[in-house]
């Protein structure tokens, strides 16, 4: 065999490793492509809810919007779909930050695959090169009938088989990097118009956006006429707060004892047996658990995030926690809870199942019922007419009862605490997005 045909040779078996180049880059972009699609879906889903976030507070403004005078009620709705418009803004900045990520990667791509094409274009044309310049090789004939043995003509014949593998494996390989380039072009492409799009929707947002703090802050300005009123309105509802506040605590410290007690008892029951009953205390150590209220706690505690409305549908206008007023300078506001809106002669739901163990009314909150969960207990005020008693199982979603409605505001509302023992949590956390 003449040296040109070894070299020929060497070359084909080198394939091997070229090609598990090519395939172990293939498995990295394509990974990497996962998770970029994968974080696009996240991003249009948050997207779409959002959008349905504004159109259900759209829906709410709408009635109010047909009367003259301003309501603090439609000030926090306006506040609230604010928010969900700032937020959409932001999910658009994210998914075209995510596109021009992607928009990069993918011209990173084509430059690199693009010199690979070249490469292998010009081996390919040494090698046809150096084939023709093989006398042997242009009579493929000739060359098996010069062969000095038998042996050395299967020889031969094994090696030009080789040449025509690897001929073909090369075209084949080259056609693969065309082809995928030109679907990354194609993809590129596509990505580049979904962009634009993007802007376009995220500049139709931002105008959205001013033209709704405008009419906030007008009806912001008619509302402040009435600052009096207001100052009066907001001393009266934070004493109604505190009151609740004092009567929720109560009872749950009133649970809290009777739980102890009971363990007690029971404890000093099962003390001449050999058997003892398992208790333990709750999370904050204040609070014994049976085996059965063990695992409801944990069944309520893995459900953070996921927790159904307290309402069919509605929207936050009052966070958890201390703020500021939303007109009012210098004036803090504690929320135990959020304050949710929802359409007139709606439900109030149980967000987790469990058992009732207060309801309570009081003229400025209307009636409360207060539902256990092991260690948690979730806490639902502003319902007029209530379906639910003490000691009743109930189950997620179940009725409580009919909201009332502030004729004077025209807002209709949920209050919703939970609490952990006698900790406060945050329900907005709790509960699904």
């Amino acid at each position: 065999m003449s040296y040109k045909l070894r070299i020929l040779n060497f070359k084909g078996h080198c394939r091997i490793p070229f090609l598990v180049l090519i395939f172990c880059l293939a498995a990295i972009i394509s990974t990497a492509q996962t998770n970029t699609k994968q974080k696009k879906e996240q991003l249009q889903q948050q997207m779409k809810r959002l959008q349905d976030e504004i159109k259900t507070i759209e829906a709410a403004l709408k009635t109010n919007n047909a009367k003259k005078e301003k309501s603090l009620s439609e000030i926090l709705s306006l506040q609230a779909k604010i928010k969900s418009r700032e937020n959409l803004i932001g999910n658009i900045s994210n998914q075209i930050g995510n596109l021009n990520e992607t928009i990069d990667k993918t011209e990173e791509e084509i430059s690199f695959q693009s010199v690979e094409v070249g490469k292998m274009k010009n081996d390919y044309a040494r090698m046809l090169l150096n084939s023709y310049e093989n006398i042997a090789l242009q009579n493929q004939t000739a060359f098996l009938l010069s062969s000095t043995s038998f042996y050395n003509a299967l020889h031969r014949y094994n090696y030009l088989l080789k040449i025509a593998e690897y001929r073909r494996g090369q075209a084949k390989d080259i056609q693969v990097l065309i082809n995928g380039l030109k679907q990354k072009k194609e993809n590129l492409q596509e990505n580049k118009e979904q962009k634009e799009t993007l802007l376009v929707k995220q500049t139709a947002q931002k105008e959205e956006l001013e033209s709704e703090k405008k009419e906030k802050d007008n009806a912001v300005a008619q509302l402040l006429e009435k600052e009096k009123k207001l100052h009066k309105a907001q001393d009266e509802k934070n004493k109604a707060a505190a009151k609740l506040n004092g009567r929720i605590q109560a009872i749950i410290e009133d649970e809290i004892r009777q739980a102890r007690k009971k363990a007690e008892e029971q404890a000093k029951k099962s003390s001449g047996t050999t058997k003892s009953v398992p208790i333990k205390k709750g999370t904050d150590e204040t609070m014994p658990l049976t085996p059965a209220e063990q695992a409801l706690s944990k069944d309520f505690s893995n459900n953070h995030g996921k927790l159904p409305w307290p309402v069919e549908r509605g929207h936050i206008i009052s966070q958890f926690g201390k703020h500021e007023h939303p007109l009012l300078k210098h004036v803090m506001v504690e929320n135990n809870g959020v304050d949710i809106k929802t359409e007139a002669g709606s439900d109030a739901r149980t967000v987790f199942g469990g058992t009732v163990v207060s309801v309570f009314y009081l003229p400025t909150t209307q009636n409360c019922v207060i539902v256990k969960h092991g260690e948690f207990f979730t806490v639902y005020s502003n319902i007029e007419t209530v379906s639910v008693k003490p000691n009743q199982a109930i189950s997620t979603k179940q009725s409580l009862g009919k909201l009332h409605t502030d004729k004077g505001e025209d807002l209709t509302k949920v209050h919703i605490e939970i609490w952990r023992g006698k900790d406060k949590m945050d329900p907005e956390m709790w509960l699904a997005n």
